[in-house]
């Protein structure tokens, strides 16, 4: 065996022999002995999970519930019940209409709205079809004569922030400004049925072609979907 030059002569074996047995005796088990930790709290992590019980606390729960009167970072409480539609016709649309809010809006109700409300308004979403028969309402259209020259925006804001009937409110799952963009959306589709002359001959100059915009198997390219209904 030929020995590094900086170990002295006949000291090799009895190193190595020496580092083998540490190492023997490192991996040996023995229950009743606490072997050394480096950084134990990596190891033995002292989190407590959400509902796990915990005496620290008063409540001895680990879950605690934020103090009194405090809010989320960046919340902004709705000041409105849920009969306090009327209250919240004042509200104004801070948002404004363009292209690219439309195509906010759109995104949103189709992912919270369309199921019920269908991709017109009609209430023909597949929720509504699937339990009419157990007697789910139909939901107005969204289209209707008393929404589009009646309701305020502030009120079909409200209605999508608190709910109605037996629709749920979308305050804690939908953002203000997406409820906002769903609102503009919902404007839109009113005006879409019920287009004036105007309307259909700009659309026909255009050449636009609803059903080939919203075929499913056709990729969506909002840059393409113009409307005439837009302030840019």
């Amino acid at each position: 065996m030929i020995l590094p030059r900086r170990f002295p002569a006949g000291l090799g074996l009895p190193v190595l022999l020496a580092a083998v047995a540490l190492l023997a005796s490192a991996c040996a088990p023995d229950p009743e002995r606490r072997e050394r930790e480096f950084m134990p709290d990596m190891y033995r992590n002292p989190a407590v999970k959400a509902q796990d019980e915990f005496d620290y606390f008063r409540t001895g729960s680990a879950m605690l519930v934020p103090p009194e009167g405090t809010i989320p970072r960046g919340f902004e409480p709705y000041p409105f019940g849920i009969a306090e539609r009327d209250k919240a016709a004042g509200l104004e649309n801070p948002l404004p209409v363009s292209r690219r809010m439309l195509e906010t809006g759109r995104k949103y109700y189709n992912i919270h709205c369309m199921i019920c409300h269908g991709v017109t308004g009609s209430g023909d979403g597949q929720t509504t079809l699937v339990h009419q028969e157990a007697g789910m309402p139909v939901p107005p259209p969204l289209y209707s004569q008393s929404i589009r020259e009646e309701w305020t925006d502030g009120e079909l804001f409200h209605v999508i922030s608190m709910g109605q009937g037996q629709m749920p409110g979308y305050r804690d799952r939908i953002s203000r400004e997406h409820r906002w963009a769903i609102v503009h959306y919902t404007r839109a589709l009113g005006l879409a049925a019920d287009p004036t002359e105007e309307d259909l001959e700009a659309v026909e100059r255009l050449g636009w072609d609803a059903r080939e915009m919203d075929r499913p198997e056709r990729p969506e390219r909002p840059r393409d979907l113009q409307s005439i209904y837009i302030i840019e």
